[in-house]
């Protein structure tokens, strides 16, 4: 880990800020977690609707170091999946995920996080993808976006939205790579031992709407 980071360049540290929530996927938040908390120039944080432990599938307890009422500035979001139907009306949280892409760099969603980001309306106008089982039902949530099936990743710019569960991994990196680099990425990626990381596995849309990536 101190070879990984002494071998990256040293910049301002970004805030993360990972919202998580019972019923939470584990690998959704925990995926990210790592690509973030092993790259140097990331702060990395849990925020939840309160401080109140919360439980991701059943069986891990986890206790937010934020609330949503004290959370720091972030320049990153990551809108985890799981068990989101609940949240998708809790307008406190969609309040807080509008306010924060006013300003954030990144608003990353992972698997049925992407519901977050369509009830916040960041996805109309864009395309995206979201867990193969529920591509219908966000594209009928969503009538303005394109939801793209057998797409690991949409980098809309500012939103990304990844497939389900270990693409989420595949999405962090694809952030690092697009704001540190390539090759910083990469080194991560090979710290993580995560061989199965194709860079261009995904859908780049420039501001004009064209793909300047072809998925692979």
């Amino acid at each position: 880990m101190d070879s990984l980071r002494n071998g990256q360049k040293k910049s301002t540290k970004r805030n993360v800020a990972i919202f998580i929530h019972n019923g939470v996927e584990v690998l959704d938040f925990s995926g990210p977690s790592e690509v973030f908390a092993s790259t140097e120039g990331f702060n990395v944080y849990t925020v939840s609707l309160t401080k109140a432990p919360i439980t991701s599938q059943g069986f891990i307890k986890i206790v937010p170091n934020y609330s949503l009422a004290d959370c720091p500035k972030p320049d990153i979001v990551v809108l985890p999946g799981g068990q989101t139907g609940p949240f998708i009306e809790d307008k406190v949280l969609i309040d807080w995920i509008k306010a924060c892409s006013q300003d954030a760099e990144i608003m990353l969603s992972v698997c049925t996080g992407a519901g977050l980001l369509a009830k916040a309306g960041l996805l109309d106008g864009k395309q995206a993808t979201t867990f193969h089982n529920y591509i219908d039902n966000l594209q009928k949530a969503t009538p303005k976006a394109k939801i793209l099936r057998n797409t690991r990743f949409v980098d809309n710019g500012q939103v990304i939205t990844t497939a389900g569960v270990s693409a989420g991994i595949d999405g962090a990196l694809h952030v690092v790579a697009k704001l540190k680099g390539l090759a910083v990425a990469t080194q991560t990626a090979r710290y993580m031992e995560y061989d199965k990381w194709k860079p261009n596995e995904g859908l780049v849309v420039e501001q004009s709407g064209k793909a300047a990536a072809e998925r692979k």
